[in-house]
């Protein structure tokens, strides 16, 4: 009796261990969305009423406030976006003499002592990266009440910007966009720095396919403490690892799983996973498998597809060990590719595996 009583106990242990990690992952995704509601009723509000809630920095986000805070040092030419942090302008740095970007913080993370201080770390830390594949940051700094990040200054468009207006990416172009992306990944990694937040509206693509990621490690500084109940490290649902979308530690290999999406994105002209909110998509993320890349794409080479897929395994151990290696992997399935009948087979025997675990 006992013999039998065990393995039916393993089995409802097993099940409430799921029951309680989808219950976290639901938590976290609330936790999530209510943080990106919260943040455009703030800037809706003070938009309408010109008022800021009390203990909220009353830092302007205007072209023209931020024009007149900054004129001491810098010419402020023009807006080029918003996002969860702040916003982006154009500017002349006139100690410097060129042209540079300035990232002003959003009011909610500028009247956090502690986000500040998480943030200057991590702005230290990116610091340290120097690769033409990466923009480079020069300092954070406040004037006049204004938090700011200045870094350098790169024309060009995003590379989510760039897949909409293309679709699908030829295969040396994509190859191309992605060798560079790995070796900026390298470089930071190599300075322990991970990026979080790595997606397609963090590549920013120029003339002759150059590129620069933005924004290394400001998605954990930017994380608000008692905004949230759980903790959650901030990122961008489509492109989130299952670690990080369960709120677990990341590693570089949270990386490496971002830039199976971005490759995804760049071969078939989507991302694998889509939904009607973070939460249909961080489900998807934790327990679907992507749908093949080449039923979307049947151009794309079998050994292609394999380089995707295994970035973009849910278990961490089973990705690439390190970018280096996924780099390696792709220029051999490109340049070097199998006889088709090897691919087939090699395709045929990774299926095989995946479902025999």
């Amino acid at each position: 009796m006992l013999s039998k009583a065990r393995p039916q106990e393993e089995a409802e242990v097993k099940l409430l261990k799921e029951r309680l990690e989808n219950l976290e992952t639901l938590m976290c995704r609330l936790d999530s969305e209510m943080n990106s509601r919260l943040e455009r009723s703030f800037s809706m509000l003070k938009m309408a009423t010109g008022s800021i809630a009390p203990g909220v920095s009353q830092t302007p986000t205007t072209f023209m406030n931020v024009t007149s805070a900054l004129e001491s040092r810098y010419q402020i030419l023009k807006e080029l976006g918003r996002g969860g942090m702040g916003v982006v302008f154009q500017a002349y740095d006139k100690q410097l003499k060129e042209q540079v970007a300035i990232k002003v913080l959003s009011p909610l993370l500028s009247s956090d002592p502690d986000a500040l201080e998480r943030l200057k770390r991590e702005v230290s830390s990116a610091r340290r990266i120097t690769h033409p594949n990466v923009i480079r940051i020069h300092d954070i700094s406040e004037l006049n009440g204004l938090h700011f990040i200045s870094m350098e200054s790169f024309d060009g468009v995003s590379l989510k910007e760039y897949i909409k207006k293309t679709g699908t990416l030829s295969l040396m172009q994509a190859f191309n966009i992605a060798s560079q992306i790995c070796d900026g990944l390298e470089a930071a990694h190599r300075q322990g720095v991970i990026h979080r937040d790595l997606k397609s509206q963090n590549i920013i693509i120029a003339a002759g396919n150059q590129i620069k990621i933005i924004d290394f490690g400001l998605a954990r500084a930017g994380n608000l403490e008692g905004l949230t109940a759980t903790g959650l490290i901030m990122g961008t649902p489509e492109y989130m690892a299952p670690e990080q979308v369960a709120g677990k530690s990341v590693d570089e290999r949270a990386d490496i799983y971002s830039l199976g999406i971005i490759l995804y994105e760049m071969f078939t002209g989507r991302v694998p996973f889509t939904g009607d909110s973070a939460i249909a998509v961080g489900f998807k993320q934790l327990k679907e498998d992507p749908p093949k890349p080449g039923d979307i794409n049947p151009q794309l080479p079998p050994d292609v597809e394999n380089v995707i897929l295994r970035a973009l395994q849910k278990n961490p151990l089973s990705r690439f060990l390190s970018v280096a290696e996924l780099k390696s992997n792709l220029e051999r399935a490109v340049l070097h590719p199998a006889p088709l009948s090897e691919q087939s087979f090699s395709k045929s025997e990774s299926e095989s595996l995946k479902s025999a675990q």
